[in-house]
């Protein structure tokens, strides 16, 4: 079996996660937001939702869920902040 593209993800308390994205290179190359959130949203509970992630990377957003890993610089074993958005707020 060949390698296992990984990404760690760090939660706001600290709690860590490592996801596996896919098996080669090409995968990787394709991977986009979405299917990372989705990947995400299996180990959070139920009520968390990809709708409400949240990723950053190196300070930037990680925005258009068919916007490619690739685009953002995303290799094996990068470092992902989650962010979990919360109903609320105002409106403008």
């Amino acid at each position: 079996m060949g390698k296992i593209y990984q990404v760690m993800v760090h939660g706001l308390r600290g709690e860590k996660m490592m996801i596996d994205l896919c098996n080669t290179e090409e995968q990787m190359k394709k991977m986009t937001v979405l299917q990372l959130k989705e990947k995400i949203a299996e180990r959070l509970p139920h009520t968390a939702g990809e709708d409400n992630l949240r990723l950053i990377f190196t300070d930037k957003n990680l925005e258009g869920d068919n916007s490619l890993l690739s685009e953002y610089g995303i290799q094996h074993m990068s470092v992902i902040q989650l962010v979990i958005k919360v109903p609320g707020g105002l409106t403008a």
